[in-house]
């Protein structure tokens, strides 16, 4: 037995953490017990909100199959377990005589407070709760201005950031299992998974979406990224070509370490490359969004610059109309239909066009950003809160670091800039195949209307000075 632990029983739970190698809880949790007992909890309190046919719960259950079998090679086992955690979790120490509940930090407002109430559970029989950082390098505290306030402005943020990651290189440590693979209980009775069909779900066929589950995929991922990322400055915008990571669904459901990344990076690339380095600061926005939803959780329901909580936006029936033409990619602009399209066949949709998608339904349409947020949230394949939350108040000028309320996105422009040949648009919008290419950056100019294609929802000049009008009145 390891000399530093103590003689006592304790449980990992697995969240968005789905990964045995280089994960913080479960290493503090080996290093500090006697026995670790490893469990995994569908929450029905979020599983009862999603479509009975869901790409995100068919991705992290195959991604907790593989997950429970590298933790059954260290020895151990991964009991998966089904209902509220916040039942269950003390339940299961109560049951185990567990003195300590290990677990990786979760900043979502809702999650903070799921796990205050467990924290308080546990506390009532004894036992506690423990935290450790895990899904971003550097969080809550650890990034603050020199006044020790946090940044509330992405560029000193980034600066800050980056000097903190050189200062510190514990901070890509490796967190590695095996050594104290001996306190893994593997003898815990029940399933080390719930087969899809009776959590009330679907099976989806995950490799024809290309998203590929679990550590191994994303390694797969990894290794396919590594490979182009000098191309990665050059090509991220290109809407008809893959030239983003393809991390984001990885980094949410930590089948992969952000830290392992990083020192995959380290180890394969020049990190001063400015390919690499342009990625790297994509990252850190993650990281911006996500300390900035722990400062100010009032994102989550509302604008951060709070005056623009004045803002008239588009209501009633008509707004209804412009929101359900904008989700059914029906708006008469083809590269925002395009977007929508990708987005609802695949739950994928690349960074440009979310852009583009959502200056569109806020700026263009006049629609309230939250409108846009809630169904992102209830498609994107990747969706993490902090981010979807703080890229769309961006977008909406609301947000801390946004762009200002006179940019708006043109979406013919960004479509002439970003899809030159109408490329992305045809793909996702087969019946327009054959339609010229300048004709679908701007379907208005064409002599008669685009057959089986929707008229343009709004005149985007008119659009525009209402946009003006709305952000000027505040």
């Amino acid at each position: 037995m390891d000399k530093a632990a103590d003689k006592g029983r304790s449980i990992f739970w697995m969240r968005r953490d789905l990964r045995a190698h280089d994960n913080v809880a479960l290493h503090a949790a080996l290093s500090s017990s006697d026995q670790v007992i490893c469990v995994f909890v569908y929450d029905r309190t979020i599983l009862d909100e999603l479509p009975r046919c869901d790409r995100r719960v068919a991705f992290i259950h195959a991604s907790v199959e593989e997950a429970g079998t590298q933790l059954a090679k260290l020895g151990g086992k991964l009991l998966a377990l089904e209902g509220d955690p916040a039942k269950l979790i003390p339940d299961l120490a109560r049951r185990h005589d567990a003195a300590r509940v290990f677990a990786n930090e979760d900043y979502e407002p809702t999650a903070r407070r799921r796990d205050e109430a467990i924290a308080e559970a546990l506390a009532r029989d004894g036992r506690e709760l423990l935290l450790s950082k895990d899904q971003v390098l550097l969080h809550r505290d650890e990034v603050l201005s020199k006044s020790g306030t946090p940044y509330a402005r992405f560029t000193p943020y980034y600066r800050a950031w980056l000097r903190r990651l050189g200062e510190d290189p514990a901070v890509l440590g490796d967190y590695d299992p095996a050594p104290l693979k001996s306190h893994l209980d593997g003898t815990v009775k029940g399933p080390s998974n719930i087969p899809l069909h009776k959590l009330g779900f679907d099976n989806v066929d995950l490799e024809g979406l290309s998203l590929w589950p679990g550590t191994s995929g994303a390694r797969r991922v990894l290794n396919e990224f590594v490979g182009k990322i000098g191309d990665y400055m050059a090509l991220r915008d290109t809407l008809a070509l893959p030239g983003t990571s393809g991390l984001d669904i990885h980094l949410r459901f930590g089948t992969m370490s952000i830290r392992a990344i990083f020192r995959e990076l380290g180890k394969r690339t020049d990190v001063h490359d400015a390919s690499v380095a342009g990625w790297i600061r994509e990252v850190c926005w993650r990281e911006f969004f996500s300390q900035l939803l722990h400062h100010a959780p009032r994102v989550a329901d509302g604008p951060y610059l709070e005056k623009y909580a004045k803002l008239d936006w588009v209501a009633g029936k008509l707004g209804e109309q412009r929101l359900a033409a904008w989700q059914s990619a029906a708006t008469g602009y083809p590269i925002v239909d395009a977007a929508m399209t990708q987005l609802n066949t695949t739950g994928a949709m690349h960074n440009r066009a979310r852009l583009i998608a959502a200056s569109f339904l806020v700026k263009t349409l006049g629609v309230d950003w939250r409108r846009g947020e809630a169904y992102f949230a209830l498609k994107l394949n990747d969706y993490d809160q902090a981010s979807n939350n703080g890229n769309w108040q961006w977008v909406a000028s609301t947000g801390a670091d946004a762009q200002p309320p006179y940019r708006i996105f043109n979406p013919s422009s960004q479509s002439r800039t970003y899809d030159p040949d109408a490329a992305y648009i045809k793909h996702w919008l087969p019946a327009l195949a054959k339609i010229d290419a300048r004709h679908l950056h701007e379907p208005w100019t064409r002599d008669e209307p685009i057959p089986d294609y929707p008229a343009p929802i709004v005149d985007y000049a008119a659009a525009l000075e209402a946009c003006k009008r709305r952000y000027g009145a505040v």
